[in-house]
């Protein structure tokens, strides 16, 4: 019966524990610094995904003569049945999906890195769908480590599909051009918003350092 009370308390005491560190975090996760910090990686981490989804499908089907003009026409007309053909034939189900294996067959991907678009994904609709919990949970932390690996990605597709400019001959009037500084318009506006928002994050240290000073 002792053994039993002993338990009992240290499991209260262990719970009280448990609570007041429970406490501290939910503190510091409904700080406004930290919600702002929050939301602003939400939105960066949604924006990757739409460009990476963009230089996926829309690339792909423009590869082969598809341009979003009047409605959408291809150029050549055949260039459609080729798309079909060649593309969406890898997988009935999702031009997605499709789009992924052509370019893991053309080199632009390799299989680790289109089946990790699975998690990133996933992850894309957490944040989406459950971002109140993100906010308020403190045992809920958006992915880093996704979001990494879906800017680099997002990276090697900008560069095979600049590499593949460069063998239709885009480059040709500048023979000295370094493939290192082309900067596609998607990793421009991306990087762009990649600097606010670790600038934002080094605001309330910039705040305190000058608070400090006074």
């Amino acid at each position: 019966m002792a053994a039993g009370v002993d338990d009992s308390c240290d499991s209260a005491r262990v719970t009280a524990s448990d609570r007041e560190g429970l406490e501290e975090r939910l503190r510091a996760k409904l700080e406004p610094l930290r919600i702002r910090s929050t939301l602003a990686f939400a939105a960066l981490y949604q924006l990757t995904h739409e460009m990476l989804k963009s230089a996926v499908l829309d690339d792909v089907k423009g590869f082969y003569g598809y341009l979003d003009v009047h409605g959408g026409v291809w150029v050549p007309e055949d260039g459609e049945q080729e798309y079909r053909r060649r593309v969406l034939d890898l997988d009935r189900k999702s031009a997605f999906r499709a789009s992924l294996l052509w370019l893991q067959d053309a080199g632009g991907l390799d299989a680790a890195e289109v089946e990790r678009l699975d998690a990133i994904y996933a992850h894309r609709h957490e944040l989406t769908h459950e971002l109140g919990r993100y906010l308020i949970d403190p045992y809920y932390e958006p992915d880093v480590d996704l979001f990494v690996d879906a800017l680099r990605t997002l990276r090697k597709v900008c560069r095979f599909w600049t590499e593949i400019e460069r063998d239709l001959g885009t480059f040709d009037d500048y023979p000295d051009l370094d493939l290192d500084d082309v900067i596609p318009s998607r990793l421009a506006v991306l990087e762009l918003c990649l600097s606010a928002y670790l600038d934002g994050l080094s605001i309330p240290e910039q705040e305190g350092a000058t608070a400090g000073s006074e």
